[in-house]
């Protein structure tokens, strides 16, 4: 396969294939060089091992099954040693570049690229930066403004777990961005703010969930009610996950909120050993796992069984945190301090995956919402179950993987309206 074009039209070919294990016999036409580049070149934040060529190859595939569900269709041209696959899906279209050698496909690169919402009004926004004084660390904000006057509600952004920058970058996917300028284009503003592990060292011995998350994010509603054309009387936290988790600790520590929102929070941190099932589609989306696989997912529960149990040192390393970080989620009940409030809390709850393929975790995102229903919120609270997004707030085709953020899209414009009519609502005596 001496450069052969067609050896890049036949790779094409393969990945466009209607189920991802068939895609992944597209790997089969890497050269020794492409097998090693193909998997450098795959996110780093989206591997999990063992990671290979056809892991990367499926990988890929699914990410895009996730935003636009198969390719409908591929165009391939190529001019020497490079091509360029255009994969077409419905009314969108992402380009695969692939280059050739001797013994066939060398390189493989998608380039996606973040796109703003259409419910954004770019003219109708402006941004600045803003630091946020953490006491002994500043953090860099981006504050976002509606044009005008004011005073405007304020709302502070808080990260979910592994975000980092202000904009909740993963992959192409930004959901803090998404939020702050949806909010902002409906004359609310917007704090975001890099976390503290984005820039700063975080010791063992203080790797807290007050100190990684809760102290900082208290800082950042200061901030924000400082601005002149702010609300202070309406302010309100939006915690995303781990940042909604504590989003209910974070109003109480500041006090005086007009309201909460919990992004696809839990109503309790700790995971039950014995109701580990779901975690099984986390490592196939059909949930078919190797031997390894079933070992890991049983090494997981077991983990789970020390961590609800504390047995464990402070100082031990349980699931990359050190053990005073699981002790620390002890101490934080979202339901119950969201319940204490005086101020009221929007909750809202996904529940995005395939009832036939994945009933386990169909199941357990049912229980979740059942969870938060249940609690006696303060009066103005809200539960919602956004059946048809993920965990980003993002609708499309079931089952889905992680690796869909790396191409992208956005949180849903229903879900924005949902937030900016609750937020319009509250605190507005």
């Amino acid at each position: 396969m001496s450069r052969d074009p067609e050896t890049a039209r036949e790779f094409a070919r393969r990945f466009a294939a209607s189920e991802a294990a068939t895609a992944t016999e597209a790997a089969d036409l890497l050269s020794e060089a492409g097998r090693e580049r193909v998997v450098d070149a795959y996110p780093e934040a989206f591997r999990d091992p063992p990671f290979d060529a056809e892991a990367a190859i499926e990988g890929y595939w699914w990410g895009l099954y996730g935003q636009y569900g198969p390719p409908e269709d591929v165009e391939v041209s190529v001019d020497g040693a490079e091509a360029t696959a255009t994969f077409a899906f419905g009314g969108a279209t992402e380009t695969a570049t692939l280059e050739l050698d001797d013994d066939g496909v060398a390189g493989v690169a998608f380039n996606p690229s973040y796109e703003t919402p259409d419910y954004v009004d770019r003219d109708a926004i402006t941004e600045r930066d803003l630091s946020v004084d953490a006491g002994d660390v500043a953090l860099d904000g981006r504050l976002a403004m509606p044009d005008g006057d004011g005073p405007f509600p304020g709302v502070v952004l808080v990260h979910g777990a592994g975000l980092h920058d202000p904009d909740g970058t993963a992959g192409t996917s930004k959901i803090l961005k998404d939020l702050a300028w949806g909010f902002a284009t409906e004359e609310i503003a917007t704090l975001r703010y890099a976390k503290r592990l984005h820039d700063h060292e975080v010791p063992d011995e203080s790797y807290t969930l007050d100190t990684v998350v809760t102290d900082d994010a208290v800082a950042a509603v200061e901030e924000l009610a400082d601005v002149a054309a702010v609300d202070a009387d309406r302010l309100f936290v939006a915690g995303h996950s781990q940042g909604g988790m504590a989003a209910p600790r974070i109003a109480e520590r500041h006090g005086g909120l007009a309201g909460v929102l919990l992004l696809d929070a839990p109503a309790d941190p700790m995971v039950e050993p014995d109701d580990v099932a779901f975690m099984r589609y986390s490592f196939d989306p059909d949930g078919d796992l190797t031997d390894e696989q079933a070992e890991q997912l049983e090494q997981r529960r077991e983990t789970f069984r020390r961590i609800a149990s504390e047995e464990f040192e402070d100082s031990e390393t349980l699931m990359g945190k050190p053990g005073i970080w699981h002790r620390s989620m002890h101490d934080c009940e979202p339901a119950e301090t969201a319940a204490g409030l005086d101020a009221p809390a929007f909750v809202a709850k996904t529940g995005r995956a395939d009832e036939a393929r994945q009933p386990e975790l169909v199941a357990f995102l049912e229980e979740n919402v059942e969870a938060w229903r249940d609690v006696d919120l303060p009066a103005g609270g809200r539960v919602v179950f956004y059946e048809t997004v993920d965990h980003y707030f993002q609708a499309g085709p079931t089952p889905t993987t992680m690796d869909a953020l790396y191409f992208g899209g956005n949180v849903e414009p229903h879900v924005v309206a949902d937030l900016v009519d609750w937020i319009r609502a509250t605190g507005n005596d």
